[in-house]
């Protein structure tokens, strides 16, 4: 029904199996970048010149038809029929033509509010983004499309991990009407950085709920699946730069964003290593929760949050972007 994973516990080695073998897709540098090995794995993830009239739908479409090639090399057509449905369209914020967004410089507030603080620290303004500007890629999950929204952390150490309901102010998230404001000494104001958003098809990490419910119901293909979520992600994200990123499923660094946001954001204190026991009721809302905006450990901002380490803003559908929750990760 689906291929091998590797066995033993020496990395990304040999597989053997009836369909063609991923693991030197998980190598680096990317095979289909490479010279030799497995031209036709080039063939399925190759991407081609974008033409001048391509559209996002254009670009989603290609994205999907090489996800579809990935998933059928090495899966059944009954499982993968249940996995690309579960494939969100995200926008990835980096280098390549896209719309241009905006992190870091002059900081974004509300007239007449003051200056967002944490026990007594002044918050880092990270940065606005325009959401009508891409209302051209249609329906992104996870974020809105109108409105600016400026975000808010506190990012000097200690900082908030979204772990404590007293955490919650350690970020603030900004809409409205929004001028340049005058941050107060001792405020970590990044440079201006500019990256390009453009639309790609995200995948549920191997943590997540939906990708641990197929396990139950195909024994033995969660380790496959894991392989082939680690080469998408390769070519999705190709030239190693941080991974900012808006809607779409996150690139976890730890565990699953919705249980911890559901359990902190309701006035409960994380106190474990793994995701919190939710009552039935909460099983069934968790989903609920979406990444609003994900923002990787960057040195052109200042940023270090790991290594790796990602900071996640989250919002729960059809709720203020106010009352978004943060979480912080880190290995």
């Amino acid at each position: 029904m689906y291929g091998n994973a590797p066995s033993g516990s020496s990395g990304w080695g040999p597989v053997t199996t009836s369909r063609r073998s991923t693991a030197s897709w998980c190598s680096s540098p990317p095979p289909w970048n490479a010279d030799r090995s497995y031209p036709q794995f080039r063939r399925m993830l190759r991407t081609p010149p974008r033409p001048r009239h391509a559209t996002c739908m254009d670009d989603l479409i290609a994205h999907f038809r090489r996800l579809r090639l990935l998933l059928e090399a090495f899966l059944s057509p009954e499982i993968t029929a249940v996995l690309l449905p579960l494939a969100k369209p995200a926008l990835r914020l980096g280098a390549g033509d896209g719309v241009p967004v905006h992190l870091g410089g002059a900081p974004l507030l509300p007239p007449g509010e003051t200056w967002p603080e944490w026990n007594g620290r002044p918050l880092d303004f990270l940065g606005a983004i325009d959401f009508a500007d891409l209302a051209g890629f249609g329906k992104i999950p996870g974020i809105p499309a109108t409105g600016t929204t400026a975000f808010y952390y506190a990012t000097e150490i200690p900082r908030p991990w979204g772990n404590e309901p007293a955490h919650r102010d350690g970020w603030r998230v900004f809409t409205g009407t929004l001028r340049e404001a005058t941050p107060p000494p001792k405020t970590t104001t990044p440079p201006k950085i500019t990256l390009n958003a453009t639309p790609f098809l995200s995948l549920p990490s191997p943590q997540e709920p939906a990708v641990q419910r197929l396990e139950n119901i195909y024994s033995g293909v969660l380790p496959v699946y894991v392989q082939l979520h680690a080469a998408w992600t390769r070519h999705t994200w190709p030239d190693d730069t941080p991974a900012h990123q808006l809607g779409g499923w996150p690139a976890l660094v730890q565990r699953p964003l919705g249980p911890d946001c559901l359990y902190a954001s309701t006035g409960r204190t994380l106190t474990s290593l793994q995701s919190p026991a939710l009552t039935p009721d909460e099983q069934r809302t968790v989903e609920e929760w979406q990444l609003l905006l994900q923002l990787d450990s960057d040195p052109r901002l200042g940023w270090y949050w790991g290594d790796p380490g990602r900071v996640y803003f989250c919002n729960r559908q059809n709720t203020p972007l106010e009352e978004t929750w943060l979480s912080l990760q880190a290995a």
